[in-house]
C-alpha cells in the first residue's frame, strides 16, 4: 500500500483512539501498536506501486504522488482534532516498515547492523508475498500494478471518509 493509506488508516486508528477513556501512555502504545500491525495486515492484500523503494527520490513525480497526500491527510486530521503528537506517532509506525525497507535498499549495512530493524525488514518482504526479489536488487510482480491501485484508491477515500465523518465535521 502506499503511504498515504498507511498514514490514513493511522489517523482513524487514532480518532478512534482518542474517544477511548485511556490514559495516554495507554493510547500511545495502542495506536502506535495498531498502526504497525495494520501496516502488516494491508501489505497481506496485493496492492501495486507507485515508486519502488529502489526509486524513491530519484523520480520526482512518483516520489510526490507517493508521499505528499499521506501528510496533508495527517495536517487535515490534526485541524480537526486535538492530541498532535498522537497523530504524529500512529502515522510514523504506519509507515514505519516502508522506511526500514527504503533504508535498506539504500544503506543495507545500517539495517542489518540493528537486528530489531532488520527483522521487521524481513517480516516485511515475507508479507509482501505477491513480489520476487530478482538477484539484481529490483522486484517482480505477480499483478499489474494500475487495477491494484484503482482499488487501493477507493479503499483510502473510504477510509478518508470515515475520518472526516468521525470528526463530525462531514453530514449526509
Amino acid at each position: 500500500m502506499t503511504a498515504t493509506t498507511h498514514i490514513a488508516v493511522s489517523c482513524l486508528i487514532t480518532t478512534l483512539t482518542i474517544q477511548t477513556t485511556s490514559n495516554d501512555l495507554q493510547r500511545f502504545v495502542l495506536v502506535s501498536g495498531a498502526s504497525l500491525l495494520s501496516h502488516f495486515l494491508l501489505d497481506l492484500i496485493p496492492h501495486g506501486f507507485i515508486a519502488k523503494p529502489t526509486t524513491i527520490f530519484k523520480k520526482l513525480w512518483p516520489t510526490v504522488v507517493e508521499l505528499l497526500p499521506g501528510p496533508l491527510i495527517l495536517l487535515a486530521a490534526l485541524s480537526l482534532y486535538d492530541n498532535v503528537m498522537l497523530f504524529v506517532c500512529a502515522s510514523f509506525f504506519g509507515i514505519l516498515p516502508d522506511i526500514i525497507t527504503t533504508v535498506y535498499y539504500k544503506r543495507r549495512q545500517l539495517i542489518a547492523s540493528v537486528p530489531p530493524l532488520l527483522y521487521l525488514h524481513l517480516l516485511h518482504r515475507k508479507i509482501h508475498w505477491f513480489e520476487t526479489e530478482n538477484p539484481d536488487g529490483s522486484c517482480s510482480y505477480r499483478f499489474p500494478p494500475l487495477p491494484l491501485l484503482a482499488g487501493e484508491g477507493v479503499f483510502m477515500l473510504t477510509i478518508v471518509f470515515a475520518l472526516f465523518k468521525q470528526s463530525g465535521n462531514l453530514s449526509l
